[in-house]
């Protein structure tokens, strides 16, 4: 795509292109472009295996083409790359099942110097054998390995997980990481990096990784309790680490992110059991969603003995027969005739219209709380 003849000029402010840094320009675009075409000849050194694809004209889901339309949307500003992207969602989607903003992200990136077939291909490889159940709408796998990272931290630096922690759940800013492949977060020229590292190493590059940042911001991390500061911290924020950020005098620009990647590279797992804390973190999430539920039930049990307003009116009325239906023997009626209030045949059919009433408006009450109940439900839900 970047070497396309007007893509410079239609495409130089298109969000995809943010983090760049000037590092691709219209000089040396065909030289990243070959650069990038090993991206999958070191994938099938990792997976041994071919992987064939097809390209696909349409998606039968239209609520996910719609979304994945808006994403274009948001990528490039020319139609024709923007139809580029769409196609390359629309034939991952099959594969997937699913839909996560993180695939577009990574497709668009791949595609300034990809075909869209290879595109496809990497995708594939990373759904299939990286990060497999990372791209999904809910991806628990993510949230797993997110909570790993964590117990990860814990291992190296226990003075920044305990901080962390504290702060907030490594769900709200590891996705960056691990879904987005770090795109909109890293500098082109550090990205480039990153991708090579992580098609040779595996999803264990992600923890390095991961491990690497925190310890690169460690003092700005501890220093900080406020939840936006930490968050902006943690993904990159381009407000904070703009692409000619320097940590110090002395580096050069690109320098900061490209020490990130270098870092990631110096950290021992060894012994680090992945997935002893895989099974770990699936317990805990096991263990909060029974949580969950059992809080869910209680707070239905709780709603159901609620007297509801329109139930006090009816059945609260002070005295010891107040709101009590006519009885259908006429019992009622034949006191109420003795009290001198109207002739038998008529307190009769007041008695079996009195009936018919309350009848009426028990079912109504019950209706009432019936919705009620399941309105209740419905937003528990949500």
């Amino acid at each position: 795509m970047i070497i396309g003849k007007n893509f410079w000029d239609e495409e130089k402010d298109a969000p995809i292109l943010k983090r760049n840094g000037n590092y691709i320009n219209k000089e040396n675009c065909e030289n990243v472009c070959k650069r990038a075409e090993h991206f999958y000849e070191i994938m099938l050194s990792y997976i041994k295996e071919d992987i064939n694809v097809e390209i696909k004209d349409d998606c039968n889901d239209k609520e996910i083409l719609r979304i994945i339309k808006l994403d274009a949307e948001r990528t490039f500003n020319k139609e024709e790359n923007r139809s580029l992207l769409i196609e390359v969602l629309q034939s991952i989607y099959p594969i997937t099942n699913d839909y996560h903003q993180g695939i577009s992200f990574i497709s668009s990136f791949l595609l300034l110097f990809l075909e869209p077939k290879e595109v496809i291909k990497i995708i594939t490889g990373l759904h299939k054998y990286y990060l497999p159940g990372y791209f999904k709408a809910m991806p628990k796998a993510y949230v797993r390995d997110s909570r790993v990272f964590l117990s990860t931290l814990n291992y190296f630096h226990p003075n920044l997980h305990e901080h962390i922690k504290n702060l907030i759940t490594p769900e709200a800013f590891v996705s960056k990481w691990f879904i987005g492949l770090n795109v909109h977060v890293l500098t082109f020229e550090s990205l480039m990096l990153f991708f090579e590292h992580l098609l040779k190493e595996g999803d264990i590059f992600l923890f390095k990784y991961s491990i690497a940042l925190c310890r690169t911001l460690e003092q700005e991390i501890m220093n900080t309790n406020d939840v936006s500061k930490l968050l902006a911290l943690l993904r990159l924020d381009q407000s904070l680490f703009p692409n000619d950020y320097k940590k110090s005098e002395g580096q050069k620009i690109g320098d900061f992110f490209l020490n990130i990647i270098e870092a990631s590279l110096t950290v021992d797992m060894t012994n680090i059991d992945l997935d002893k804390l895989r099974q770990e973190a699936c317990e805990q999430m096991r263990l909060e969603e029974e949580r969950r539920k059992q809080i869910e039930m209680e707070r239905f049990l709780t709603d159901d003995e609620i007297i509801f307003s329109d139930e006090e009116e009816d059945y609260t009325k002070s005295g010891d027969d107040a709101g009590k239906c006519p009885s259908e023997n006429g019992e009622d009626v034949i006191s109420a005739a003795d009290a001198g209030e109207g002739d038998g045949k008529e307190v009769i059919q007041d008695a079996k219209t009195g009936m018919a009433e309350c009848e009426y408006t028990e079912k109504t009450i019950c209706e009432d709380k019936d919705v009620e109940k399941r309105e209740c439900e419905y937003m528990e839900k949500i």
